[in-house]
């Protein structure tokens, strides 16, 4: 059941400075689901407070998309996603044909097979979901490699790449400056990444709380402002946020 409290509430929370800026005096925003979300004045980001522990999330990673009844691989719109896909890889081709892409929290792995059949010439899945993993090894491009477990052992394989893509996945992690971190230690200077995550500022549909998914499925929303910050704090310059009907962002950014 959701629940949404009042701001009045503000006085009593308490907070802690802003992840994305660094801005002391953030402060009460709104309750939902039992769970508190804070706001930052400077650089406009609403995140969770306290930060959901590792216990609490990783259930949520497994389970994510799951219908009630049935399995959640294979999709029932395979095809649909392998098209969307497709279209994807085709806007980025230029920035990884004969290089190495890397896919992160790549879920069914449709984009990492699309990348291979475009042209990649290593394309890499990783995700915490088991039966998301099993799934993509069985039915995508047997080139394409995958692993099933966290960005930190990830990185730890040595492996660096040329173009990296992460979609609606930022807004759900824990300690999102870590993971955009880890971002930087595997795409090489000078590569590309792309982003897609939810815009809570989007000049069409705006900021509404009482539709957001129930935390802790989400823990933050970002903005073009502090998606920006967060993306140049951490070693990459923003080249392009492309123009979105939906209420999302996707942002194209260079390592410097």
């Amino acid at each position: 059941m959701n629940t949404m409290a009042a701001p009045a509430a503000e006085t009593q929370t308490a907070t802690r400075p802003c992840p994305v800026c660094g801005h002391e005096k953030t402060r009460f925003f709104v309750e939902k689901n039992n769970y508190t979300f804070l706001k930052c004045p400077e650089c406009e980001l609403n995140f969770i407070h306290p930060v959901p522990a590792h216990e609490e999330l990783a259930p949520l990673y497994n389970q994510q998309g799951a219908p009630k009844d049935a399995l959640r691989y294979p999709y029932n719109k395979v095809d649909h996603r392998r098209k969307r896909a497709r279209v994807r890889a085709g806007r980025f081709k230029k920035y990884f044909e004969g290089k190495d892409a890397v896919d992160i929290g790549c879920g069914g792995g449709y984009m990492v097979d699309a990348m291979q059949k475009a042209g990649a010439k290593r394309a890499f899945g990783i995700d915490l979901d088991p039966e998301a993993m099993e799934f993509a090894r069985k039915n995508h491009d047997p080139k394409a490699t995958y692993y099933c477990e966290t960005l930190d052992a990830f990185i730890k394989r040595g492996l660096t790449f040329d173009f990296g893509h992460s979609s609606q996945v930022i807004e759900h992690v824990g300690d999102f400056n870590a993971f955009v971190a880890g971002w930087a230690q595997l795409v090489k200077s000078g590569g590309y990444f792309f982003l897609k995550t939810p815009d809570r500022r989007h000049w069409l549909h705006g900021e509404k709380p009482e539709t957001w998914p129930n935390p802790p499925e989400y823990t933050q929303y970002f903005s073009r402002k502090n998606i920006r910050i967060l993306l140049e704090k951490h070693g990459f310059e923003v080249v392009k946020i492309y123009f979105n009907l939906k209420p999302s962002m996707e942002i194209l950014a260079r390592r410097k």
